[in-house]
């Protein structure tokens, strides 16, 4: 409630220099809250057992289901300290931060909706893993899209992909971050994919990668690691293609949506249509895989994160229309609230009670 309230005041009009003051004030006091949830958690969250045994048990028989940069930041910490929750606070500082830092530089606009939305759909990083820090380094690359420094981007996707192997799609995003696409052209590739996604083209497309990175390969068997959890999940969904087509409808609900604010706008919002071009490419990726093949739907993620900002542009979009606003604002509460639940109920037991090393 406290994070509503304060996103609502990034559409009401404030002196130049209080604004700024708020700000500041308001992303201590939130990144110190979400660092301290997430530095002092205990046996909560997933696959606590197995980051905890790597850390802790450090030897090559615990790693060898990590990748080589989260290995090489274990193994860096691990030089120092024995302490899990020593290392937590360094992993969820750089998780945090360089969200924060990004938001704050490019969107003080509208920081607090950002906060809000961040909070509600990843959990504000309180219970990151290793998938969390690399989303943190590829949205931070997008600087250097936006600078035009391929190199530096080019370095930066290639450390979160050493953090997780999802990040690999990101090295698209220069390139599709400054493409020109129509939106018939989007709504053309929508279809398409749906279409695709329907049929379960993926498990032929899963078949060519493994035979050409090897099924006894690490990638390899990565995969087929996740496609195992990723049956266990299916195994225990009613209607995998009803969740399937929800996840569809929700998107076709914002696509439209995002589509007007752009064409509207008239280039009035900077970086909006670079992020809506990234957002499309994380929804297609999702249409073609999700139904069947959930661990390559995961590439997706670090395109989707984009929709939190899209809806904060939407959201200043219709700032001077205040009944508009107020409609918008309303809903986009709503369904934050419902992604939320939804979130906290994906793993419930894993979440609820929050346990911290007080409760050890």
């Amino acid at each position: 409630m406290i994070l509503v309230t304060l996103s609502f005041t990034d559409y009401v009009r404030f002196d130049k220099n209080q604004r700024k003051k708020f700000l500041i004030t308001g992303a201590f006091v939130f990144f110190l809250i979400f660092w301290a949830f997430s530095s002092l958690r205990w046996e909560c969250g997933t696959d606590w057992e197995s980051y905890y045994d790597t850390f802790v048990y450090f030897s090559d028989a615990h790693t060898v289901n990590f990748e080589p940069g989260y290995i090489a930041l274990v193994g860096k910490i691990k030089q120092y300290t024995s302490d899990y929750t020593v290392f937590l606070t360094i992993f969820a500082f750089l998780c945090i931060s360089l969200k924060f830092s990004y938001f704050y530089k490019f969107h003080n606009d509208f920081f607090f909706t950002l906060i809000l939305l961040y909070f509600c759909y990843y959990f504000a990083d309180i219970f990151a893993v290793r998938q969390n820090l690399a989303i943190s380094l590829t949205l931070f690359s997008t600087i250097f899209i936006i600078r035009r420094q391929p190199v530096y981007f080019v370095l930066f996707v290639a450390l979160a992909s050493s953090i997780h192997y999802s990040s690999i799609l990101y090295f698209f995003a220069y390139y599709i971050y400054w493409s020109k696409i129509n939106d018939r052209t989007f709504y053309y590739l929508v279809a398409f994919c749906v279409a695709l996604g329907l049929i379960g083209i993926g498990t032929l497309i899963l078949d060519l990668v493994l035979r050409a990175l090897g099924i006894d390969g690490f990638i390899g068997a990565k995969i087929n690691n996740y496609l195992n959890q990723d049956s266990e999940v299916l195994n225990t969904t009613n209607n995998p293609i009803l969740m399937y087509l929800l996840g569809v409808i929700k998107r076709l609900l914002f696509i439209p949506f995002f589509i007007f604010v752009k064409n509207r706008s008239k280039g009035n919002f900077l970086y909006f249509k670079g992020y809506f071009n990234l957002y499309m490419i994380g929804n297609l990726t999702y249409f073609v895989f999700a139904k069947d093949l959930a661990v390559f739907a995961r590439a997706s993620v670090p395109f989707l994160f984009f929709e939190i900002f899209l809806i904060g542009y939407s959201l200043s979009f219709f700032k001077t229309r205040k009944i508009m606003l107020l409609s918008i604002f309303t809903v986009i509460i709503f369904f934050s609230w419902t992604r939320f639940n939804a979130l906290v109920n994906s793993y419930y037991d894993l979440y609820v009670p929050y346990k911290s090393i007080f409760n050890k």
